[in-house]
């Protein structure tokens, strides 16, 4: 009897120092409790900051904090599963759609319906891209149940550009479907980001009327590897905003439905940030010292030439390396322009008999490609035919001249296609 006493007895202790030594790290982090003083909405989000601190900025800092106990019910349309999206959401509820930046990564997939309690949480801006900022999952969010979809919405350019009362981007994180579209010719057959650097990269979507948007990559997403398919076709993307721009992320690399077909025999984009003449390309000064130099503005990288501040006469021509069309059933030659200043226009030629040194030791075509009409507008030249230039030694060129003072011109996406 004595030694169940003792037994039963040690039991009970060894119960208690358990219980006593358990880790408080083991336990749930304590989460924010369902509001019990109301709900919100997208749109009235967007408003909230919008009507305060777009129009009016009354904050330096552009922030608003929430100190009231109130939620907003969404539904998770991209996760970042994909790599492409680090630390955020998007979210889509029945009156709009937003981004939503996280302290922590993982834990909540498309299609999760969840409850996001606002205490505490900062509503700003990157941009002008509206989002709710710095939300911890474990503490904030709430997972309500899984397997919603959103069906992406079919838009036109012009509908994804719209601007709200506000001068914003109208549908900032919307999920959309951009059919008959195509990478622009610069960009084609490039990767989507920088793997080496981890570089997010811009590259040139348009569509069918030259419309052209930004659609930018991680270098850490799975897919910044991948080729830009040269084809025509479809894209489901998130829209974004960047100071006034468009600029679009893709969630899912199966969602660009792009035929890889047609790819340039020649390109030059500029993106490499390489002196003008990397790639055989040549800089001639015909008159005065004024060079073809590279540009960046707004994340874009082209060919630049003006004769400011010098405002000296001059002609310099930034010829191509050959290349073979000899064979090709329909080549063709393409590029984007914009410039801005009164001065003469940029001239654009094809040879086929230029080997080196000044342009006037060949023979020249000037060709009549559609240019910018100022303002920094970019361009594009249209399709030009090179069916009646067909050699293996085919060469384009751009001529700037100035008699003084001049225009800036830039030009970006040369290609040269083979059909």
């Amino acid at each position: 009897m004595k030694n169940i006493k003792f037994l039963f007895l040690t039991l009970i202790v060894a119960i208690v120092f358990i219980s006593g030594c358990k880790k408080k790290f083991d336990l749930p982090p304590e989460q924010i409790q369902p509001a019990n003083t109301g709900s919100l909405t997208i749109d009235s989000l967007r408003k909230k900051y919008a009507s305060h601190y777009i129009t009016f900025t009354v904050s330096p800092t552009k922030l608003f904090r929430f100190t009231d106990d109130v939620t907003l019910t969404c539904t998770v349309t991209a996760d970042e599963t994909s790599g492409n999206i680090y630390k955020g959401v998007f979210v889509q509820d029945p009156t709009g759609t937003m981004l939503v930046k996280l302290l922590n990564s993982g834990g909540l997939g498309v299609g999760d319906l969840i409850r996001i309690n606002l205490k505490n949480i900062a509503l700003d801006d990157y941009g002008k891209m509206i989002q709710l900022d710095s939300v911890d999952i474990e503490k904030s969010i709430t997972k309500l149940s899984s397997g919603h979809p959103v069906t992406p919405t079919k838009m036109s350019f012009n509908q994804m550009m719209s601007l709200d009362s506000w001068g914003l981007i109208k549908y900032q994180g919307k999920l959309v479907f951009l059919d008959s579209v195509e990478f622009s010719a610069g960009d084609k057959g490039k990767t989507f980001a920088d793997t080496i650097n981890k570089f997010s990269l811009d590259r040139i979507l348009q569509n069918y009327a030259g419309q052209q948007v930004v659609v930018r990559s991680s270098g850490y997403s799975n897919f910044a590897r991948n080729k830009i398919p040269c084809g025509k076709g479809s894209i489901v993307a998130l829209v974004g905003e960047y100071n006034g721009d468009v600029q679009l992320t893709i969630r899912d690399f199966n969602e660009v439905k792009i035929a890889n077909d047609n790819c340039p025999l020649l390109v030059k984009g500029f993106d490499d940030f390489q002196t003008i003449e990397h790639g055989g390309w040549t800089n001639y000064n015909v008159t005065a010292n004024i060079d073809w130099t590279i540009g960046t503005y707004g994340g874009r990288v082209y060919g630049n030439i003006t004769s400011y501040p010098s405002n000296v006469a001059c002609e310099t021509w930034l010829i191509s390396p050959p290349f073979d069309i000899s064979n090709a059933p329909n080549p063709k030659f393409s590029f984007v322009t914009a410039y801005s200043y009164s001065g003469l226009p940029l001239q654009v030629y094809v040879s086929t008999n230029y080997n080196s040194g000044a342009p006037n030791t060949a023979s020249w075509t000037l060709l009549n490609p559609t240019l910018s009409s100022g303002s920094f507008v970019w361009t594009s030249s249209g399709i030009i035919s090179l069916a009646a230039h067909k050699s293996t030694t085919t060469r384009v060129a751009f001529k700037y001249s100035t008699t003084g003072s001049g225009s800036t011109w830039e030009v970006d996406d040369i290609a040269i296609f083979a059909q």
